[in-house]
């Protein structure tokens, strides 16, 4: 590298650094912004529509994520007649399913794909739908970091 490329380069890094740092800064202030609207949300509890939502997206049957979200049939049906609220408990299984269904999507490249996934009896987490794991956090926590071992392509 010739003398003059050296300096334009050396000139150029505290630029890239002040960009990457106003990006990150952004990005940290939406990140954080959208968090706590989603905690919010979930203390508030999730319309009880939400689920049916989220059982059409992953193309599963109604009964079955009622199962992980750990709420009855019974209760799911009092609460569309009453246009009541899921607990603050329900709410949180639901937002984690939504949550590793949107980072499966991005993994994958579409909705579809990260549906199949979720369903798929994983070897890496012991032949086990990722979906069934998503009942519990540390199930969750495996099945996202199983995504991300997918999505830079390495084990840590």
């Amino acid at each position: 590298m010739g003398l003059c490329a050296g300096l334009i380069a050396t000139l150029a890094f505290p630029r890239q650094v002040a960009d990457n740092s106003r990006q990150m800064s952004h990005t940290a202030s939406v990140t954080s912004s959208s968090a706590a609207h989603m905690i919010g949300a979930v203390r508030k509890g999730l319309p009880a529509g939400r689920l049916n939502q989220m059982a059409q997206l992953l193309d599963v049957d109604r009964a079955f994520l009622l199962q992980i979200v750990g709420v009855s049939e019974r209760t799911i049906q009092r609460k569309h007649v009453l246009a009541e609220r899921l607990s603050p408990a329900a709410s949180d299984r639901l937002s984690r399913i939504d949550r590793i269904y949107t980072l499966a999507a991005e993994v994958f490249g579409s909705g579809e794909k990260a549906a199949q996934w979720l369903k798929r009896p994983s070897r890496a987490l012991a032949n086990e739908q990722p979906l069934k794991l998503l009942d519990t956090d540390a199930g969750t926590q495996q099945v996202e970091r199983e995504l991300r071992q997918i999505q830079y392509g390495f084990v840590y």
